[in-house]
């Protein structure tokens, strides 16, 4: 995976399950009475499974003519896939628990802090990238929080331990992109992910560490608002540290998990200034629509994301008055802790 352009168009079909698996599980409810969307996504993760699953491995291949197993993101894209079908289909829980397993073969125990390999590795590997395992992070805790199962909890906190030792403070902060800062560029698609992690994981962490994810959190939003956040309220891809140069192309993906970080702030905190900010990004994400087809312009593999965060944004208002009631009953948390984080 030699440049950024190529390793995304890695993703193949098999991450266009999401679209109709992943949504949240209100808009799931809602289609299963009129048997649409509920129906379309069985169909399509059936199919794909069928279609793409190894046996012989417990890993989805690549692409329907291959017979190698797919990438770590693109693998992280599925292992979400399979967690939102095994909400409605018990058979898809079995899967789930083979599927981690199988993706062991990325995981590299041999290094100092452990992380995932972009593919499968034999250990002291040195190409991880911090994006595709800031997906692992949020994919992970999705099996936590359905199955209570621990190891989940426990690799993910692992992953996002690898994660953060990405941050550091030349250009003034950000995650890098690449273990061995390839491309010299922070970008946006490891710092929403990230930050989305950190308070994911704190819900479920004890009063000992749940501060200090929460702090992490924070400090990536401010820094990834501060240096990435465009003109329209929405965020540029990522900037070369050495150049100050940025890309600055506005992807779904990168608008939905920054408007997620926001409203995870808004629940930590609830200051309405972070729901009036996920908002704005709502808002001006409008201008990531094809005028034609009134659908997001990037490929499903990216844009599912988007949808993802519009249901999520679309719940906001309703939690305006309980989140009020309980933002800082177990943490404390402010904004102006959250803001002086360091």
């Amino acid at each position: 995976m030699k440049s950024e352009n190529t390793r995304r168009q890695m993703m193949k079909s098999l991450g266009a399950a999401l679209l109709g698996c992943g949504l949240s599980n209100r808009g799931y409810a809602q289609t299963t009475a009129a048997g649409g969307y509920a129906a379309k996504a069985a169909e399509v993760m059936n199919w794909i499974h069928e279609n793409f699953w190894m046996k012989k491995r417990d890993l989805y291949k690549t692409a329907i003519d291959k017979d190698s197993p797919d990438f770590i993101w693109g693998s992280g894209v599925m292992f979400s896939a399979v967690v939102a079908a095994a909400r409605h289909d018990k058979n898809y829980k079995s899967v789930m628990r083979k599927f981690f397993d199988g993706m062991e073969v990325y995981w590299d125990s041999k290094v100092k802090i452990p992380g995932y390999e972009p593919a499968p590795t034999g250990g002291n590997g040195n190409d991880k990238y911090y994006d595709d395992n800031a997906w692992m992070v949020i994919m992970f805790l999705e099996a936590y929080e359905m199955t209570g199962e621990s190891r989940y909890f426990k690799r993910a906190g692992e992953v996002l331990d690898f994660v953060m030792s990405g941050w550091d403070e030349e250009g003034g902060g950000g995650i890098w992109w690449h273990q061995n800062h390839d491309g010299g560029s922070k970008n946006t698609c490891v710092n929403g992910p990230a930050a989305v992690g950190c308070f994911r994981i704190a819900k479920f962490s004890d009063a000992k560490t749940a501060p200090k994810r929460i702090a992490d959190g924070g400090k990536i939003v401010k820094w990834t608002t501060e240096t990435l956040r465009a003109s329209n309220g929405l965020f540029a891809d990522a900037i070369v540290i050495a150049t100050g140069k940025k890309n600055p192309d506005q992807l779904t993906y990168n608008a939905a998990l920054m408007l997620r970080a926001y409203l995870s702030l808004y629940a930590l905190t609830g200051e309405d200034l972070y729901l009036d900010e996920a908002k704005v990004m709502g808002k001006a994400a409008a201008g990531l629509l094809d005028s034609k087809t009134g659908a997001y312009r990037d490929p499903w593999k990216w844009a599912h994301l988007m949808v993802e965060a519009d249901y999520e944004l679309q719940d906001g208002d309703s939690l305006r008055s309980k989140i009020k009631q309980v933002a800082s009953g177990r943490f404390g948390v402010t904004t102006e802790y959250l803001v002086s984080a360091d």
